[in-house]
């Protein structure tokens, strides 16, 4: 199965793509938010160009488990997109996933305003992966 790892903020969407049989996820873009059409008209975009089955977005839960304010305006947001495109929505924990995504970034020596740009994506690849895994280990 093929899928679209999403990691959404306030003023950007991050993007990756991943397939159950390879088992990877791998940064695609970063979408800057301006309004629900045409965040909506981007992430239909790339659920073509992939042909994704399924979304993974990913859940800002509180380091304690709860849901704050930023997860419930995720969920809603999750929801909409959901409708809106009839793809399937797997809400996914992205606990800590900026911190990894930035230790990765840093690792290859990535700084500035780009690598921060593209943190986003890195960030939905690795929410996105987490997923794969668990989904791997599920089936062993």
């Amino acid at each position: 199965m093929k899928y679209l790892g999403l990691d959404i903020g306030d003023r950007r969407i991050g993007v990756a793509f991943g397939d159950s049989d390879l088992g990877i996820a791998t940064p695609v873009d970063v979408i800057t938010r301006q309004s629900w059409e045409h965040d909506a008209r981007a992430i239909a975009n790339f659920v073509r160009e992939y042909d994704a089955a399924q979304l993974i977005v990913g859940l800002p839960r509180n380091m304690n488990g709860s849901q704050g304010a930023q997860a419930e305006s995720v969920i809603a947001y999750a929801d909409e997109i959901a409708t809106v495109l009839a793809v399937p929505v797997v809400l996914w924990d992205e606990r800590l996933s900026t911190v990894e995504a930035t230790t990765r970034a840093h690792a290859t020596g990535a700084r500035g305003k780009k690598s921060r740009r593209g943190l986003d994506a890195l960030a939905a690849a690795v929410i996105l992966q987490d997923y794969l895994d668990s989904q791997k280990n599920e089936t062993h």
